[in-house]
């Protein structure tokens, strides 16, 4: 036994296991023989072959603590996860086991039993920092944000100078939801070891989380310079340009992500999402066989083919994929969204408004959705409301403005009121230069702390505002001359005194949708967070923005000389023709029959930014009209809230007769 350990001890582990084993066929039963060289053997490489005879030990003397714990960590390496937490569980155990016995408990996916393990070991030893941020790891697995904060923060007390620490303390402060701190964790981390990798990979998560997308970019760059094997960096950069509306790039991130490694699930899953929002349905196929190739069967697999489905119109088998996702490699609001609207397509209201409610609050979870409770921007524009009145208009200094450029056409609604099924078609026209929702006037915008302050603008100042407008069209989308500029971003419609204040000649088209139609429509997509979309995770809340908005707009119509054409979708969806030629009247231009072949212009845009990216490739159909009548018992808290504008424009009353004439149409 002395030879065999002498042999172990100079590195040669193949001579110590055969010289043990010829030791063994003589002594089969010595357990101190049998523990020797089952730890050789394993040291060797063979725990497989290792472990059985470290078993014939362990039932020989079960009260040897150094097998025990040798026994136990040799039934972690060969994956029997099991009977090494069993192994592991025995009173007074010293607290190397129990610490094991918290690596077993946490790679066997039981992260609460792991805690309770790793508590027992920094109880026993509290000056052991490694123990704490053990703990600290799998109170991160078990979803305890606060507890893995406390457990970091007393690792780091320990081993200040510990740069994983500080990068598992960052990780646990997001998870906690303190967004601001864990940005500033995680820069001391980065700055404490910049070679890391996965330190910049972490920062550069926090960074999107609050939105900080472009200081995002430059630390994932570092990372991806520091190793460019990494998967996981290149899919974060992917997801970041996407965040930065730079689609190309983001696709070219996920590429590379698959070439660093082949088989990575994020990476097929965030491009296969893209190639469907870009409708390249071609390209998605030829993905999704690429994926069927080399990804197991599992969540990631089974979420793109149902997406696939569903563009094939295969509803059903669909959402029997879609339901199949279980684990967090999907997004939960990405996978609530498709499940919502298969199960609406197919007639099943409760399980589809089940899924966006889901939705809903997980996005109401996320860091920026946190900042809001839904109510900001309604009681905004309560505050608008009472500060246009005809007597502050009449207070606005005479100015004049100038006349060319000529002033934007402002394509204005309630979200989901059909505006992008309109931008799309009037994108066909070959004399307009239409926006897709670019935040030109919030640009504008700045600088006033308050809105009143507009009345006291001179001339100068009103003609730079309009100078500032085309400034900015020209650095996002600049338009070629003669062309009629269309701005269309829907809650333009709240902006109604600053538009006309330095546009008096501007023109609205106002597009209008039954109210429990677009308020249901809302609740129903997964729009981005901001103030104005927090109103919409929350069904009444959509209900008393749309009440406020409503209200509003009618409000600046009264007070203002606004022009404006109103065009209602449910007539677009009916007679797309015979409604668009009084609009091209409107706006002064000639009829030209390309504006009726929408499909090819909706093909031609590549990414769409809105959720009616996947219909307006499609024909214009009427299958969803009365939807939300289908939703009735679910939208009962809000419809006396909608009705009297149901009345006002003309639906008529909400009574329980059936679907309304005129409901929704599909796209929108």
């Amino acid at each position: 036994m002395a030879d065999v350990v002498a042999l172990a001890q100079r590195g040669d582990l193949i001579a110590a296991r055969k010289l043990g084993e010829s030791l063994l066929a003589a002594r089969p039963k010595d357990p101190g023989l049998l523990h020797l060289v089952g730890v050789v053997t394993c040291q060797a490489g063979d725990a497989a072959r290792g472990t059985p005879l470290l078993r014939r030990a362990f039932a020989l003397t079960p009260r040897d603590m150094a097998l025990r714990v040798n026994f136990a960590r040799a039934l972690l390496d060969v994956g029997a996860y099991r009977e090494a937490a069993s192994v592991a569980d025995v009173p007074d155990a010293p607290p190397e086991l129990v610490r094991l016995r918290g690596d077993i408990l946490k790679l066997a996916g039981d992260p609460a039993q792991a805690m309770a393990a790793y508590r027992a070991a920094v109880a026993a030893q509290p000056g052991d920092h490694a123990a704490w941020n053990n703990l600290g790891n799998a109170a991160l697995d078990a979803g305890d944000g606060d507890a893995a904060v406390m457990a970091f923060e007393r690792a780091l007390a320990l081993s200040p100078g510990s740069a994983l620490i500080q990068r598992n303390l960052g990780k646990a402060l997001g998870a906690a939801g303190r967004y601001a701190q864990s940005v500033e964790r995680l820069e001391q981390a980065a700055a404490a070891d910049p070679s890391d990798a996965l330190t910049l990979l972490e920062l550069g998560r926090a960074l999107n989380r609050v939105g900080a997308h472009g200081d995002a970019l430059a630390r994932l760059g570092d990372a991806a310079r520091i190793d460019r094997t990494s998967a996981e960096i290149f899919v974060a950069i992917g997801l970041t340009f996407a965040e930065l509306g730079e689609f190309d790039r983001a696709e070219q991130g996920y590429r590379f992500a698959l070439q660093a490694e082949p088989g990575d699930a994020q990476a097929y899953l965030n491009l296969g999402i893209l190639l469907e929002q870009a409708n390249r349905l071609d390209d998605l196929a030829a993905l999704l066989a690429e994926a069927t190739a080399r990804l197991p069967e599992g969540d990631v697999l089974a979420f793109l083919k149902a997406v696939a489905a569903r563009r094939r119109g295969d509803e059903r088998g669909a959402l029997a994929l879609a339901q199949q996702v279980q684990g967090d490699a999907v997004d939960t609001v990405i996978l609530n969204q498709l499940i919502g609207q298969l199960a609406d397509r197919l007639g099943n209201t409760d399980t589809a408004f089940a899924a966006f409610r889901r939705m809903n609050e997980a996005m109401a979870r996320e860091p920026i959705a946190a900042r809001f409770d839904g109510t900001e921007h309604r009681r905004y524009v309560e505050s608008l409301a009472q500060l246009t009145t005809p007597e502050w208009v009449a207070s606005w200094r005479p100015v004049t403005v100038a006349a060319t450029p000529p002033a934007p056409v402002f394509l204005v609604g309630f979200p989901r009121s059909g505006t992008t099924l309109l931008d799309t078609v009037l994108m066909g026209h070959p004399a307009t230069h239409v926006l897709e929702e670019e935040p030109l006037m919030a640009r504008v915008r700045q600088g006033f702390d308050d809105m009143a302050q507009i009345a006291d603008l001179d001339e100068a100042a009103v003609n730079e505002l309009r100078a500032r407008y085309f400034r900015a069209l020209a650095e996002v989308a600049p338009a070629n001359p003669g062309k009629l500029v269309i701005d269309k971003l829907p809650l333009n419609l709240l902006r109604g005194p600053l538009i006309h204040r330095i546009f008096p000649d501007a023109r609205f088209i106002f597009a209008l949708r039954h109210p429990c139609d677009a308020v249901l429509s809302c609740f129903m997509q997964n729009f981005k967070v901001n103030q104005a979309m927090a109103s919409l995770l929350d069904l009444t809340n959509a209900a008393r923005f749309y009440d406020a908005a409503m209200g509003y707009w009618q409000q600046s119509r009264a007070v203002m000389p606004l022009d404006v054409h109103e065009l209602r979708y449910e007539g677009l969806v009916a007679d797309l023709a015979g409604e668009l030629r009084p609009l091209i009247d409107f706006l002064g231009l000639e009829w030209d029959d390309r504006l009726l072949d929408h499909q090819r212009t909706a093909s031609d845009r590549g990414i769409i930014r809105t959720p009616s990216y996947n219909q307006v490739t499609e024909k214009i159909y009427a299958r969803a009209k009365g939807r939300w009548t289908r939703y009735r018992a679910h939208m009962a808290p809000v419809l006396p809230i909608l009705a009297p504008w149901a009345e006002r424009f003309g639906y008529g009353p909400l009574d329980a007769n059936g679907p309304l004439d005129g409901a929704s149409g599909a796209v929108e």
